[in-house]
Formats: C-alpha cells, structure tokens, sequence
C-alpha cells in the first residue's frame, strides 16, 4: 500500500487565533511601544469575554491596571515625549488610558 510522504516540519502551520489569555499579554507586552495597538488588542479581548469565560473578567482588568499603570510610569521618564509615544500615524493623539470593566 503506498504511503503519502509526509510534510515538512512547519508546513503544516497555519493561521491560529489567539486565546483571551494570551491576546491579554500580548497587549500588555505591546503598549511599551504602540498604545493604540495595545487598546485595539484589548478591545478584542474585551469583546471575546463572556459568562463562561468569567475568570477572564479578572485577568483583564488586572492587566488593564497594569498598562495604565505602565503608561503612567513612563510619563515619568526624562527620555518621555507624549507626542511621539501618542502619535497614531504621524498625528499625535491625547493619551488615553485603558478603562477597567469594573472598580475595585
């Protein structure tokens, strides 16, 4: 019986979605750099939290606590220009920090 060959290692990869999880990290790592591809990615986050993923609910505040925090933390920085770490593009933008889903 013939056999089909098999396929290269990393060929077979595709495309994968991330989990809430690691969209959440993945936006925490980011916002050191972008802060707008930090609140996009924490809108989908957001928008992929339901009942049944309840746990969730914590973590991404935690983590929105955390970016705001970051973001806080390097305005404080001597080597800090809000023009240039807000900009969107080539049009600087007013900071805007991460909303929580709820108080504490």
């Amino acid at each position: 019986m013939a056999r089909a060959k098999p396929l290269p290692i990393g060929s077979n990869s595709g495309y994968s979605d991330w989990s809430v999880r690691r969209t959440l990290r993945e936006a925490e790592n980011i916002a050191r750099w972008s802060p707008w591809v930090a609140h996009e990615w924490m809108e989908e986050a957001l928008s992929r939290l339901d009942i049944h993923t309840a746990p969730f609910h914590d973590e991404y505040n935690a983590t929105v606590h955390r970016i705001n925090q970051l973001w806080k933390s390097i305005a404080k920085t001597h080597y800090y220009s809000q023009k240039e770490f807000w900009a969107k593009g080539k049009f600087p933008l007013p900071p805007k920090m991460l909303d929580p889903l709820y108080d504490e």
